[in-house]
């Protein structure tokens, strides 16, 4: 098992967070927490660098959906870059790649 890793960094076009390490049951509010402690503004980008996540389980997919939430009803959006394979796998079987804007790392 491999901890949780959560920077925050300021972005041209808004936030990113890069959340490396297992997102799963024990970890997931470590994400939550982080993204309500991010300060979104309207018309400004959450970015979710996911390059360095290991695994991710159903709690982990929760907490994306959370943050995403979280984002949205501050008026942001949200993007998530880099996603592991497993990860995209998941979420396309699931059709939260139609929730998520997906893109690789610039």
């Amino acid at each position: 098992m491999t901890p949780l890793t959560i920077r925050e960094s300021p972005t041209s076009t808004g936030i990113a967070l890069e959340v490396a390490g297992d997102l799963d049951y024990t970890s997931a509010p470590q994400l939550r927490q982080a993204a309500h402690t991010t300060v979104l503004s309207s018309g400004r980008r959450l970015t979710m660098d996911l390059g360095g996540l290991e695994f991710c389980d159903s709690s982990g997919i929760t907490a994306l959906i959370a943050v995403r939430n979280h984002a949205v009803s501050a008026g942001a959006e949200v993007l998530l870059v880099a996603v592991p394979a497993h990860l995209r796998r998941l979420l396309d079987l699931t059709g939260l790649d139609q929730v998520f804007d997906m893109r690789e790392r610039p």
